[in-house]
């Protein structure tokens, strides 16, 4: 059991959910020169992935508070990852009734660089747990 998700964490610290993310991302950080700020705002995206075919749409408002950043900092991390090929951004009208003008962020790119690049990752970086634990 410990070494099941459930077992590592108990249900009040699932009681908000969990988002599971490929550790290859993790190492895809400095190969494809992703930021700490644009790679916090990925996984805050990934946490509002919910469902396969409709990618996220977070309010940048609610990014940047989480984050304790301003919106600004959110959208150049949003144009930057856009401009790097990571996400891919479609703007939506203020009286769309689901997404009410917040943008929808599609995971695609990145979700195709994580599966290609895990491969040749796990060669390098090994897949040990005394690797992982190294850093």
């Amino acid at each position: 059991k410990k070494n099941t998700f459930s077992g590592r964490w108990d249900e009040k610290a699932l009681s908000m959910g969990w988002t599971a993310i490929p550790n290859a991302l993790f190492f895809m950080q400095r190969p494809l020169g992703i930021s700490p700020t644009n790679f916090n705002v990925l996984l805050n995206l990934f946490i509002h992935w919910w469902e396969a075919g409709t990618w996220p749409y977070p309010s940048q408002k609610g990014l940047a508070s989480r984050m304790g950043v301003s919106v600004r900092t959110i959208q150049r991390s949003l144009d930057e990852m856009t401009e790097m090929g990571l996400i891919k951004k479609t703007a939506t009208m203020r009286n769309h009734p689901r997404y009410k003008g917040r943008n929808i962020y599609d995971l695609t790119p990145v979700i195709k660089m994580i599966e290609e690049m895990a491969p040749d990752l796990k060669r390098t970086v090994g897949n040990k747990k005394s690797d992982s634990q190294e850093g």
